[in-house]
Order: C-alpha cells, then structure tokens, then sequence
C-alpha cells in the first residue's frame, strides 16, 4: 500500500510512510468512556445539590459524577487534578458528617 500510494481495497489515496524494520509492538486497545462532562451540581465543599440548588444533607460527590466545572468541554489531562481535589475535600466532609 506505501510503496504503491494505493488502496485496492477501500480506494483511498496511501500517501503513508513506510515502516521496513522491526521489533514491532501492538496492544489490544478498546473504546471506553473517559471523562464525562456534565453530572451532579456541587458545592465546593462538594455537597451534592438538589435542581432547586439545596444542598442535600450528608451527600458529596466528586470525579466524573460531578460535574460542569469546565464548560462544555474539558481540557486534557485535567480530570486527574479534579478527581484527586474533589475526592479529598469530599472524603473528609463525608467523613465529619458520618461522626
């Protein structure tokens, strides 16, 4: 397909380089959700919030299931930074709550 710049089998053009030596490597890799955007509306102190935006008592949330902190879209590599704030903050509050 490289050294002749032609697909056969699906027509695209096969403008790719060449890979002639090896070791070659490969891995199984599979679609899965990453980071969604949307969720549960918090308080910073990770309250969980009811749509009339009261907090309810003795829930927090933090990671994926909190969300619209970034707008429509997140940035990479910033869902790790969210998870780890939010888990803190929302682990010591659930922790006091349960005394």
């Amino acid at each position: 397909y490289c050294a002749d710049g032609k697909d056969p089998d699906f027509g695209y053009s096969a403008e790719m380089n060449t890979i002639e030596e090896g070791p070659y490597y490969l891995m199984a890799c599979k679609p899965a959700v990453h980071y969604t955007m949307g969720g549960l509306h918090i308080t910073p102190k990770t309250e969980v919030l009811t749509v009339d935006a009261q907090v309810i008592p003795g829930l927090y949330a933090a990671g994926e299931v909190a969300g619209h902190k970034m707008g429509t879209n997140r940035l990479g590599s910033c869902s790790m930074t969210d998870i780890y704030t939010f888990g803190r903050i929302a682990g010591k509050n659930a922790a006091s709550y349960a005394k």
